[in-house]
């Protein structure tokens, strides 16, 4: 029976316990259809929530209907989300199947359950490892599918499709398919239709004994990772690792910490990569290009990730009054306070970071710095070069980025410092702008 594998399962890799809220990814296939029944059965705390992408017409209609109907009839609570995936997606420039992943995942994280508990099974495991296998993996890729992950929990990994079948039969619980599982357009339904039934020619007892390889190969890989981690916090030292350290420890070892490191400041570092690293590594100096603007660097026997120092190119917006402007990443807000009367009751704290919207001159304008820019500050008695104040307050990375406000006659803000002198607030302002950046 799969609710006793499931229990089992939860047991085992500590996937939650009855005092926690559980969230079902409920498409209404065969899969989460048997995972909600079952975290039911078990007397878990629960709720449902199903997505509809809205990518196949009326059959994504029915199987929203399918999870409304299942769940007011077993009395689990139900959100249901309409996504628009394909325009996200072309906003995004991102792939369909990916697209709809991230905002799937997002509305998950939005409910604020204590565990999303998603209906990966048995088959999917050895699907995806045979997928990595093609593609060339690790010891990481042949484990597959993690049981756990974050607050993503698996509690039917160890179960394969037929037995989820068999149960729905048993419980004379339909489900409905999606028709684009049954096209052979996707690698995975090509290794599920064509491949996997191969294999069981090969080996009738391949789910039976692929369970217990998956489970080997996991246990495997979570000791190397355990290890890989003491290694990297023994080889770390001054932002980067000890090249006589690599050199001298097993490459399992060695290999997973250089990748660490690359990844860690953004970049993908495939084994190719980290071999090429290595090489630096034993040669003592030089660098490698890793794209992006970064290096792997060796010099005086420690290897580092460094950054390629690239000037920010100017950037200029014409500031919109009352409205969030996007620039360089951030969210500038400027919002202005009307009358006189509203003014007057203001304490004398917030004008003190407010600037007299009477006293600009001109449009306002959101910009970053320029050689040249000054500012004389509230309440300081000199004139300081922008260039100096944002290398006290902000990193290099970060400086071309800053907010400046400026109007027709030079800066009037200065991210991290306030409003100049000349549009300062006072107690005769009869109209008030505020900045806000986020």
């Amino acid at each position: 029976m799969i609710t006793e594998i499931a229990e089992s399962t939860i047991r085992k890799y500590n996937m939650t316990n009855r005092s926690e809220s559980l969230l079902c990814c409920l498409s209404g296939g065969a899969d989460s259809t048997a995972l909600l029944l079952c975290l039911h059965e078990l007397e878990y705390s629960v709720e449902a929530c199903h997505i509809n992408h809205c990518l196949r017409g009326e059959e994504s209609d029915r199987d929203q209907r399918f999870c409304e109907e299942l769940c007011e009839r077993l009395g689990i609570k139900l959100t249901v989300r309409r996504l628009d995936v394909k325009g996200y997606c072309a906003e995004k420039g991102v792939s369909i199947e990916e697209g709809a992943r991230i905002l799937r995942y997002g509305v998950f994280e939005e409910l604020g359950c204590d565990k999303i508990a998603t209906a990966h099974t048995l088959n999917d495991c050895i699907e995806t490892a045979v997928f990595n296998l093609a593609r060339g993996t690790g010891l990481t890729g042949l484990a597959s599918i993690p049981p756990v992950r974050g607050k993503i929990i698996r509690p039917l990994i160890e179960v394969s499709r037929a037995e989820i079948e068999d149960y729905l039969r048993s419980r004379g619980q339909e489900w409905v398919t999606d028709s684009t599982n049954l096209t052979d357009e996707h690698t995975r339904n090509r290794i599920r239709h064509y491949i996997f039934p191969e294999l069981t020619r090969i080996n009738p007892s391949l789910e039976k004994t692929m369970r217990g390889t998956l489970e080997n190969l996991r246990e495997d890989s979570r000791l190397i990772k355990r290890l890989a981690e003491e290694f990297y916090g023994s080889a770390a030292r001054d932002g980067g690792l000890d090249c006589e350290a690599l050199l001298g420890a097993e490459r399992a070892l060695t290999g997973r910490a250089v990748r660490r490191l690359v990844t860690e400041s953004g970049i993908e570092c495939s084994r190719e990569t980290a071999l090429r690293i290595l090489t630096l590594c034993a040669d003592g100096k030089g660098k490698l290009t890793l794209g992006h603007g970064r290096y792997a660097e060796v010099k005086k026997g420690l290897l580092r990730i460094t950054r390629e120092r690239l000037p920010c190119p100017a950037a200029e917006l014409k500031a919109v009054i009352g409205k969030e402007n996007l620039f360089l990443g951030k969210r500038v807000s400027l919002k202005i306070l009307g009358n006189s009367g509203e003014v007057a009751n203001i304490h004398e704290n917030l004008t003190k970071n407010a600037a007299d919207y009477g006293k600009i001159k001109g449009d306002i304008v959101i910009r970053n710095r320029r050689a040249g820019d000054r500012v004389k500050l509230r309440g300081r008695g000199f004139t300081s070069e922008v260039k100096k104040l944002l290398q006290s307050r902000f990193s290099t990375d970060e400086r071309g980025r800053a907010v400046i406000l400026a109007d027709s006659e030079g800066v009037i803000f200065v991210e991290g410092f306030g409003f100049a002198e000349r549009v300062a607030a006072d107690g005769t302002s009869k109209t008030l702008l505020f900045c806000k950046i986020s």
